[in-house]
């Protein structure tokens, strides 16, 4: 039996009107209450609507995490998909902490001293919690009629998008635009490219014995056999919420990869982390390392040309491989910063391009 309908992307869309109507009819009928005081059904359904609204919150905001987790979402729209996020969470948190301040108001209404007073305000600010509400409702809408999310709109927007990229692609090896995106790809130019335009943060071009593979259109840096290398480089210029990708093979590879963002200094940078069996989210601050959220790998999710895409934007950081969420940690808004990669080990990496987008 199939639960959900044709059109829907997933269980969000069925649930999270529940508790906009519950809530809202919730906080309407307890202010309906708190003046017809005689109809004492008013205030009972005002507090049953107040449980099953918040209940119905938690599945909505569950459903919701679970949704954006689960489609590939347009770099234009992670800031939007953020702030529907922080809103429900607000929204949330509030009518759970009120639903419990009223239920021991009815309950223990005769032990609470001055309740006939109390009553009033606390039942007012219940509409500071419908104000929360439309500004989630708000945002959710932005994102299913301004941006298509979860319509069939999405492939229209996804073809914008590839439009738009392949504008930004030249014949150059290295292109920049005006809001400091930029993209390396490699070609027989790369080399000389990446001495004379980029920042070498950790160890040296030259270290990496690095050769241009024509056939294959793919940079080698080769780290050695032995003695671990610890090589690093960015593009010196400052983006606050940027989307970061790289076309990398690292079967050869035996060690750590750090696609770098928001980069400060050494010692001072966000960072999604990829080794053999582990990827995660990170902030290096004045040299130590706090983990946002990791994952174990196996082996064969990263056999192959990956392509690997972390997305800094505001308090939301996420993980892809090849398109596919893996992990999405939360942190304090990062300075801006400079976008690259770093890796530390040994063997052989090929990577055919970088491509970093100021969201």
């Amino acid at each position: 039996m199939q639960l959900l309908p044709d059109w829907a992307p997933n269980i969000h869309p069925m649930i999270v009107h529940f508790p906009l109507v519950l809530l809202i009819f919730a906080v309407l009928f307890d202010f309906t209450g708190l003046v017809l005081t005689k109809f004492e059904w008013i205030k009972k359904s005002a507090l049953l609507l107040y449980f099953l609204g918040t209940i119905a919150a938690v599945i909505a905001f569950i459903t919701g995490n679970g949704a954006s987790d689960s489609i590939n979402i347009p770099s234009n729209a992670f800031s939007a998909v953020n702030e529907h996020a922080d809103w429900a969470e607000i929204t949330l948190w509030f009518f759970i902490i009120y639903t419990i301040v009223r239920l021991i108001f009815a309950f223990g209404f005769k032990y609470i001293p001055f309740a006939k007073i109390i009553i009033i305000p606390v039942v007012l600010s219940g509409f500071i919690g419908i104000y929360f509400l439309y500004n989630t409702g708000d945002h959710g809408a932005k994102l299913v009629y301004g941006y298509g999310l979860g319509t069939g709109n999405i492939l229209k927007s996804e073809k914008t998008l590839q439009t738009a990229e392949s504008k930004f692609v030249s014949d150059s090896t290295f292109s920049v635009r005006k809001d400091g995106s930029w993209r390396l790809i490699a070609d027989e130019n790369v080399i000389k490219v990446l001495s004379q335009k980029f920042k070498w943060i950790e160890g040296s071009l030259q270290e990496l014995n690095p050769m241009y593979e024509s056939s294959e259109s793919i940079l080698m840096f080769h780290l050695g056999e032995e003695n671990p290398i610890i090589a690093g480089f960015i593009y010196d210029n400052k983006i606050k919420s940027v989307q970061t990708t790289v076309k990398i093979n690292l079967d050869n590879f035996n060690g750590e990869l750090e696609l770098i963002h928001n980069f400060v200094d050494k010692n001072n940078y966000d960072l999604l982390g990829l080794k053999k069996d582990e990827i995660y989210l990170a902030r290096k601050t004045n040299g130590e390392t706090k983990i946002f959220e990791k994952k174990s790998l196996q082996s064969k999710q990263i056999d192959g040309l990956l392509e690997i895409k972390v997305v800094s934007e505001g308090t939301h950081f996420r993980g892809y491989i090849n398109n596919k969420l893996y992990i999405h940690g939360h942190g304090s808004v990062p300075q801006p910063g400079s976008a690259g990669i770093k890796f530390s080990g040994t063997g052989i990496i090929n990577i055919k391009s970088i491509n970093v987008e100021s969201l």
